[in-house]
């Protein structure tokens, strides 16, 4: 009952929810689920596991807010006070450089190098790119439609012309409800089906093990770099606001940094005075 929860029962469940072990895939019909524990002293690991929990956290504030709402509990100070953990978003983002991209490219051939560029190319979240069909790509615009996204907002990105070049063949002969981007058989991607085969594809070309997720935060860098302001890069990632693209890739631009320090750091004029050869010594009295 929700009448029932403390405060000392939520923050043990939250704590408990971060030392468990994690849940991987496993096969339909084991006897046993595959699991993988926080080694000792893996801080990082500990770090998603937080990071996880408070994931779960929002989602039972969420619901247990819509409860106070409807007037189902009076008092809601249990969960209002449970905290989630601090510094869980820590994790270092890792970027791609023109060369690296390249190299993955060169290691993997089909559908698979269809759907990394169009990744690369786009800085499209996976499920937005399995989602496509023929018709959300515009050959006269240049752009691809993206009708659902992680914010809930609409966009269309525009495209290099290497990336229309990529689209337009992806979209030649299909009716318009085809998956833009499909497999050898023509169904759509799934996370299932493309990730051992990714992974290989790094090991092939040499690079450090990433996410598929992770090649947007290469074409966000290269923007950034190239001097892209940070609400252009947004809007690309069909971020609502900058917050996100301030908080990683606003190093990346150093004129960005740099400028803002000049115009708004105290800018002090000292007289110039001139070098003591030596420490004046003090006289005793």
């Amino acid at each position: 009952m929700v009448t029932e929860l403390t405060l000392d029962r939520l923050t043990r469940w939250r704590n408990e929810m971060a030392k468990s072990a994690k849940r991987l895939r496993t096969a339909k019909g084991a006897a046993k689920q595959n699991i993988r524990e926080i080694a000792a002293g893996d801080s990082d690991g500990l770090r998603r596991r937080r990071d996880t929990a408070n994931r779960t956290l929002t989602l039972l504030k969420a619901a247990l807010n819509w409860a106070r709402d409807h007037r189902l509990v009076d008092d809601d100070s249990a969960w209002r006070l449970t905290k989630p953990f601090r510094g869980t978003t820590a994790a270092r983002v890792r970027f791609l450089d023109i060369n690296e991209q390249q190299r993955l490219l060169d290691s993997v051939e089909g559908p698979l190098r269809d759907l990394i560029a169009a990744a690369l190319m786009t800085g499209a979240r996976f499920g937005e790119l399995a989602r496509l069909s023929a018709r959300d790509f515009d050959p006269t615009n240049g752009t691809i439609f993206i009708a659902e996204s992680k914010s809930g907002k609409a966009r269309h990105v525009p495209l290099t012309p290497g990336g229309a070049t990529l689209f337009a063949r992806l979209a030649r002969g299909k009716a318009g409800e085809d998956p833009l981007l499909s497999r050898i058989a023509g169904e759509r991607w799934k996370p299932a089906t493309y990730q051992r085969s990714f992974k290989e594809a790094l090991q092939r070309a040499g690079l450090d093990n990433l996410t598929l997720h992770e090649l947007r935060h290469s074409y966000a860098s290269a923007m950034v770099r190239a001097g892209a302001p940070l609400i252009v890069v947004a809007e690309a990632l069909g971020h609502s606001d900058t917050r996100m693209a301030e908080k990683h890739y606003a190093h990346l631009a150093p004129s960005f940094v740099a400028d803002t320090i000049r115009r708004t750091a105290p800018n002090l004029l000292l007289p110039e005075l001139p070098l003591l050869k030596s420490p004046p010594s003090a006289t005793l009295q």
